[in-house]
């Protein structure tokens, strides 16, 4: 995330990507929201999907598949990345999107 000033966050949207499914609840996704201010996503980067809130990974050809076990305790063991991860799992939560 970025300081947009004021204490505000810019979130920069990358896109189109190609067309892709969450395979957790079938949401389509055609475009990607950058909450690191890193640039554009690369393969093996982590996303989540806006519906239900699954943890996905950009796969070489940037769809998305759910992210491993090992990937979860990996993102896990980063305590600053695994709070962003939860803190948008909360808000997807809280607009009453579909999760299970």
């Amino acid at each position: 995330m970025q300081d947009g000033g004021a204490g505000v966050t810019e979130i920069k949207k990358f896109g189109p990507l190609p067309e892709s499914r969450c395979p957790q609840c079938s949401y389509k996704m055609t475009g990607a929201t950058n909450c690191t201010g890193s640039g554009a996503p690369f393969p093996g980067d982590v996303s989540i999907c806006l519906n239900c809130g699954q943890i996905l990974c950009f796969q070489d050809d940037f769809t998305l598949r759910k992210v491993n076990a090992a990937e979860i305790a990996d993102l896990m063991s980063d305590a600053s990345q695994w709070a962003v991860i939860e803190k948008a799992q909360r808000i997807i939560y809280a607009e009453g999107h579909s999760h299970d």
